[in-house]
C-alpha cells in the first residue's frame, strides 16, 4: 500500500495537466432520462429510464453519472439493461453527496441501436421540485475513443409533495466491485473487457491480461510518461482513479503492454536500453529481442483452452475449480501419476460424445486429463477403500440444470453457454453474436420461413433433449433459424 501511495504521489502533479474531464461533445451519442417530469408523494418510490441513442455511433462502452438533491431524494439501486450486460469496476452511489457512478460495458457486436441502458430507483424524502441530471462526466466509449454529445445530457425533474420522510438508505454505499477475492483470473476480465472491448484473443492480449492478475509487467525503475498516459486513460474510461492493487496492475498493463495504448516503436525501445544494459552494450543488444521472441505459452493457448471449456461445460470459467480446469486444459496441470484409467476412460468417453472423434492434439489431451482429474465436468464420488471401483456420475444437461444456472449468470452469459451447447464453441464472429442476441431479446422476421424453424426445432431438441416449451426456448430456435450462425 505504501508503493500504491508513493506513486499516486509522483502522479499528483502530472494528473492535473491530463485534462481528461472537460473533453466532451466528442460524437453523437446521447443519454437521456424517462420519464422526464414525475410528481411523488414522499415516502413512496419510483424509477427512471436511462436511454441511450448511438445515433450512428458503435459503442462498447458507458459509465452513467447522475445527481440530484440529496435533501429531497436518496437513490436505491441502479439495475443494467440488456444493452450492456457486464458492470465495470468502479461503480457507486453516494447518498451524502447526491451523486451516483455506473459504468458498463460487452463483448462481441458493439451497441449501435437505441434502447435502456439502465433503470434507476429512487425515494422521495421531502415535498418540493428536484431534478435529476445526467452529468457531463459521463461516458459513451467506442474503442477507447469518447462518442457522447455533452451538449445532449438528460434531465428529469420530480415533483414532490407530503411531508418529509427520514431516510432509509445509507448516505454512502459501499463501492460496488466486480472483484470477488477468490477469483483474481475472472475480475481480471472484467477489468480487460470493459477497456478493450471484447475477450483475450492474441498472445499479447493474454499477457495482458496475466499482468492485471499478477503485475508481471511492472518494470523498474517506471517509465512516468507512459504510466502517466496509463492513468489518464484509465480515468477517461472509470472517472475516476485506481484505489484497490488490481486497478493498479491494470495501469501498468495499459502502461507497458501494447495492447490498449499503441506505443510508438522509439518509445517502446529507448527505455528498455537503459534497463537492461548494466554492463557491455554489444551483449545486451541481441538478448533483448530474443526474450519477447520466445512466449511462454504458445499464442492463442489460453484462448483455445476457453473454448474447449465453454464446449464443455456450457458457460465462462466463473469458480475457482473452474479456472483451475481452464489451466489444466493449457498446461496439462492436472495429470497424475500413476494414471487413473477408469477415470480417464471415463473422460474420453465424455469428449468423444461432445466432440464426435478421439483426441489428437497435445491440447486435446490435456482436456481428457481436466475432465479426469477436477471435479467440474464429472462429479467423481469420494473414493471410500483402494477395493472400491470408483462410481463416476456424469452431469446431464437437462432443464433443472439450465434453472440453477439462471440464478447465478446474466442471461447474455446464459446466451453464451447456449451456444457453445449447440456449436462446441465460443461466439466469434458477426453471426455467433448476432445469435447470442436473438438468444437474449428474441427475433420476428419479416418473412416467416416455416422450414428453416422445422430444421431448427430438430437441431434445438437434439442438442437440449426437449421440444421448445418456453418463450427462452423459441428464442433460441429464432437465433437458429434466422441469425446465419448455424
Amino acid at each position: 500500500m505504501k508503493k500504491i501511495a508513493a506513486l499516486f504521489l509522483a502522479f499528483a502533479f502530472v494528473f492535473a495537466n491530463v485534462g481528461i474531464s472537460t473533453v466532451h461533445a466528442a460524437g453523437m451519442g446521447t443519454l437521456t432520462l424517462s420519464p422526464t417530469n414525475t410528481s411523488v408523494k414522499t415516502g413512496d418510490s419510483f424509477s427512471l429510464s436511462v436511454l441511450l441513442n448511438p445515433n450512428g455511433e458503435s459503442l462498447d462502452t458507458v459509465r452513467v453519472n447522475l445527481s440530484w438533491d440529496a435533501s429531497k431524494l436518496e437513490a436505491l439501486a441502479f439495475d443494467l439493461g440488456s444493452l450492456f450486460p457486464n458492470y465495470s469496476p468502479s461503480n457507486s452511489i453516494s447518498n451524502s453527496a447526491g451523486t451516483l457512478s455506473y459504468g458498463a460495458f460487452k463483448f462481441g457486436t458493439p451497441v449501435s441501436s437505441s434502447g435502456t441502458v439502465a433503470t434507476v430507483s429512487f425515494r422521495a424524502l421531502a415535498s418540493g421540485t428536484a431534478t435529476i441530471s445526467v452529468g457531463s462526466d459521463s461516458k459513451l466509449i467506442s474503442d477507447g475513443a469518447e462518442k457522447l454529445n455533452g451538449s445532449a445530457l438528460g434531465k428529469a425533474t420530480i415533483t414532490l409533495s407530503g411531508t418529509a420522510v427520514k431516510s432509509e438508505a445509507p448516505k454512502t454505499e459501499p463501492e460496488v466491485k466486480p472483484e470477488p477475492a477468490a477469483d483474481t483470473e475472472a475480475a481480471a476480465l472484467k477489468y480487460f473487457g470493459a477497456l478493450a472491448g471484447h475477450l483475450p484473443k492474441t498472445a499479447a492480449e493474454w499477457t495482458a491480461l496475466k499482468c492485471m492478475v499478477s503485475d508481471a509487467c511492472k518494470v523498474t525503475p517506471p517509465d512516468v510518461e507512459k504510466e502517466k498516459k496509463a492513468l489518464a486513460f484509465y480515468t477517461k474510461k472509470y472517472s475516476g482513479l485506481p484505489k484497490t492493487s488490481m486497478e493498479w496492475n491494470v495501469i501498468h498493463a495499459i502502461a507497458y503492454t501494447n495492447v490498449f495504448i499503441k506505443w510508438p516503436a522509439a518509445k517502446a525501445a529507448t527505455p528498455a536500453t537503459p534497463a537492461t544494459a548494466a554492463t557491455p552494450a554489444k551483449t545486451e543488444t541481441p538478448a533483448t529481442p530474443a526474450t519477447p521472441a520466445t512466449p511462454a505459452i504458445p499464442a492463442n493457448t489460453e484462448a483455445a483452452a476457453l473454448k474447449y471449456f465453454g464446449a464443455l461445460a456450457g458457460h465462462l470459467p466463473k469458480t475457482d475449480a473452474e479456472w483451475v480446469a481452464l489451466k489444466c486444459m493449457v498446461s496439462d496441470a492436472c495429470k497424475v501419476t500413476p494414471q487413473n484409467t477408469a477415470k480417464e476412460k471415463q473422460a474420453l468417453a465424455l469428449y468423444t460424445k461432445k466432440y464426435k472423434g478421439l483426441p489428437k492434439t497435445s491440447m486435446e489431451w490435456n482436456v481428457i486429463h481436466a475432465i479426469a482429474y477436477t471435479n467440474v465436468f464429472i462429479t467423481w464420488t469420494v473414493e471410500a477403500p483402494a477395493t472400491k471401483v470408483e462410481t463416476p456420475v456424469v452431469k446431464t444437461e437437462t432443464k433443472t440444470e439450465t434453472k440453477t444456472e439462471t440464478k447465478t449468470l446474466t442471461l447474455e452469459q446464459q446466451a453464451v453457454g447456449w451456444f457453445g451447447k449447440l456449436k462446441g464453441k465460443l461466439p466469434s464472429s458477426t453471426a455467433d453474436w448476432l445469435a447470442v442476441k436473438y438468444m437474449v431479446s428474441g427475433y420476428t422476421p419479416v418473412k416467416q420461413d416455416v422450414a428453416k424453424e422445422a430444421s431448427a426445432i430438430k437441431t434445438f431438441s437434439s442438442k437440449f433433449g426437449h421440444l421448445p416449451s418456453t418463450d427462452q426456448d423459441w428464442n433460441i430456435i429464432a437465433a437458429i433459424a434466422y441469425s446465419g450462425a448455424f
